[in-house]
């Protein structure tokens, strides 16, 4: 397996190391760049299914999806579930306390949605309950009931709006990726 260097290393390291420097237009472009991956990925019926900052790369500014682990075609069968459910904050609510509750290209788009989320905001989402031993069982409970962050002031309020829509609780109100675009 051979992969390209990416010189600003995983999403979450960059909004790290850079988030200071950007403007909204250069949060614009990398969601732009990962919508237009997962849209072409929707578009061959593939699914990621494993959608989070640490699985996005960035070089010279350019934002990539990685990490194909666990993608599926959308109607192909697995046996085994997803062991760790993936990163909680970015995990389909309705797949968090069910794990028989199918991933569909929705799922995919509530992750995007907490991608955009995390752009904005320079950091991971539910940041507290990862580094400061919140109960990671109480925030799957409450994503599952509706939880989710707070907008960041001075987000555009068409940004704050499409990722609104993409982390909606229902699946079926979630625009799919070709509309996003």
């Amino acid at each position: 397996l051979v992969t390209q260097y990416a010189d600003g290393g995983d999403l979450r390291s960059y909004l790290k190391n850079n988030f200071k420097y950007l403007t909204w237009y250069d949060k614009k472009k990398l969601a732009y760049q990962i919508a237009d991956g997962l849209n072409y990925l929707h578009s061959e019926n593939v699914l990621h299914r494993d959608l989070h900052s640490k699985n996005i790369v960035v070089h010279e500014n350019n934002a990539k999806i990685i990490d194909f682990g666990i993608s599926k075609i959308q109607d192909q069968k697995s046996e085994e579930h997803m062991r760790d459910r993936g990163i909680i904050a970015y995990v389909e609510p309705k797949r968090i306390l069910n794990l028989d509750f199918p991933y569909t290209k929705s799922s995919d788009v509530y992750s995007f949605g907490v991608l955009m989320w995390e752009i904005s905001s320079g950091r991971p989402p539910f940041k507290d309950y990862y580094f400061t031993g919140g109960d990671i069982e109480v925030l799957a409970l409450n994503i599952n009931n509706g939880k989710r962050e707070k907008t960041i002031s001075g987000t555009p309020k068409e940004y704050e709006e499409l990722y609104k829509n993409c982390w909606d609780q229902e699946p079926s109100q979630r625009p799919i990726m070709s509309k996003i675009l």
